[in-house]
């Protein structure tokens, strides 16, 4: 999907989430009712400015015009050369969304060197927790539940983190940018899973 698809679907879904007409999400966004209408029918070449006029408007953060944000999708790979390019006016630079995330609870980001051959296991790290990783270097299979995903340099999975899952370096060393999401409530520790260790472990 192009990133101006992406952009008129979400648009429109966000839209109708919100109750929203197009006038009166035009107004919001102190943009024209034909700018929007455009836009929703995948025609147009939207300023950065315009989008985030619209995405203001609608109480999102701008990355939720570019992509999926499915609660129920638990395994989302986004392969790097697919990923939405944000920047649409500026020459020589380019910005891929990779994930655009609603920060509303704890977040940690870890860096993780593995050599060739070595498999880390990893239990559950909690109720509601979403792992997202981003391959650097290298190759790695990553294992999530019964499914299982070999990602290369630039490459990143997104998986929901509360069931067992597997990183393995594959044909040489790897290196991953590892980022648990927390939910901002969680159950009380044992409501959940009740062998949940105190402190999570990276990976």
């Amino acid at each position: 999907m192009t990133a101006l698809r992406s952009v008129a679907a979400n648009l429109q879904n966000w839209r109708h989430r919100r109750g929203m007409s197009v006038s009166a999400l035009a107004r919001a966004a102190g943009v024209s009712k034909s700018t929007v209408s455009e836009l929703e029918r995948h025609h147009g070449n939207p300023s950065l400015d315009t989008l985030w006029a619209l995405a203001r408007a609608l109480d999102i953060p701008l990355g939720f015009l570019f992509s999926d944000h499915d609660v129920e999708n638990v395994l989302r790979i986004v392969r790097h050369d697919d990923a939405s390019v944000v920047t649409l006016e500026q020459p020589g630079y380019l910005a891929r969304l990779m994930a655009a995330v609603d920060a509303n609870g704890e977040i940690e980001v870890y860096v993780i060197s593995m050599e060739v051959g070595v498999r880390r296991e990893s239990d559950s790290h909690g109720f509601g927790v979403m792992e997202h990783a981003i391959v650097v270097e290298g190759e790695v299979e990553i294992g999530v539940g019964g499914d299982t995903a070999r990602l290369g340099s630039g490459d990143l999975i997104t998986f929901a983190a509360d069931q067992p899952h597997s990183y393995r370096a594959h044909g040489g060393p790897a290196r991953i940018v590892s980022i648990h999401q927390y939910p901002r409530s969680r159950p009380p520790a044992g409501a959940a899973d009740d062998d949940e260790p105190e402190a999570d472990e990276q990976g």
